[in-house]
């Protein structure tokens, strides 16, 4: 069954180097709420897909029993470590599902990534349930939206309470951020992308010039978008909880509401 909400959460890892210098920034404070409410629901399991995870081929679930943290990000003098226990039976079932509709999806055991571990650092940062990471491969939105789908499904009819989020950014131009230098078509492709998602319009969402594009540079191609639009349905509205730019880089909190589908028998563990 799954908990009310489900979130797209910004995984950059200064977020951590604001924490451990002690920030009290609007990100950080967005985030400590978003937590509150997720130990509130009570989630028993989590399935959390990286933007990071961009290997090619099929969509891929890692089902290892237990996720060991991979530091993908060097350079902040800050290290995360979220080693964190998976959930290989729901794995499973995502699995069989996504091949039974027909997607290209597949097992997999490679570990958590900055787009799971940062996230799951703030919102459940006692680490007491399980986790599922799913991967982001290049495919077309249309099959992306489809394994948004099958998630769903697939997590409605368990039979543990399970939390869905998406580990992204927005624009996502990394050779700005390095040179600190602002990029304010980047910006606008935010809070174009935001403005869409808060009203629903998901095919909105990523609209923009070549040009503009070309300077933000979404990240994956905002596939991570397409697949929480399957998993939401259309239509949707998310609440912005909190948006913080830096050089080329868009990182924001969206909380969207999860409705209920006609119910079904749970399958078992």
């Amino acid at each position: 069954m799954l908990t009310a909400h489900a979130y797209l959460v910004p995984h950059r890892p200064t977020l951590v180097l604001d924490q451990h210098r002690g920030h009290r920034t609007a990100m950080l404070e967005a985030l400590a709420a978003a937590a509150g409410e997720l130990a509130a629901a009570a989630p028993q399991a989590i399935v959390i897909l990286s933007a990071r995870w961009t290997t090619r081929g099929p969509f891929r679930v890692d089902a290892g029993k237990r996720h060991r943290t991979l530091t993908d990000y060097a350079g902040l003098g800050v290290e995360l470590r979220y080693d964190c226990e998976g959930h290989p039976a729901l794995a499973r079932a995502l699995v069989e599902a996504g091949q039974g509709a027909g997607l290209r999806v597949a097992a997999a055991s490679r570990g958590a990534d900055s787009g799971v571990t940062v996230p799951l650092h703030f919102l459940m940062p006692a680490r007491q349930v399980h986790v599922v990471p799913l991967s982001l491969p290049p495919q077309e939105p249309a099959a992306c939206r489809a394994w948004g789908a099958v998630v769903r499904d697939v997590v409605e009819r368990w039979n543990e309470r399970v939390a869905f989020m998406v580990g992204g950014v927005l624009s996502c131009n990394e050779h700005a951020w390095n040179l600190r230098r602002d990029v304010p078509e980047a910006r606008a492709f935010d809070e174009a992308v935001l403005a869409a998602l808060e009203r629903g319009e998901w095919d909105h969402a990523g609209a923009g010039g070549r040009g503009a594009l070309g300077k933000a540079r979404p990240e994956a191609g905002l596939r991570h978008l397409e697949v929480l639009r399957g998993f939401l349905g259309d239509g949707v509205r998310g609440a912005l909880r909190c948006y913080e730019a830096s050089p080329g880089i868009g990182a924001a909190l969206v909380e969207f509401p999860v409705g209920v589908s006609a119910p079904a028998a749970p399958r078992s563990a």
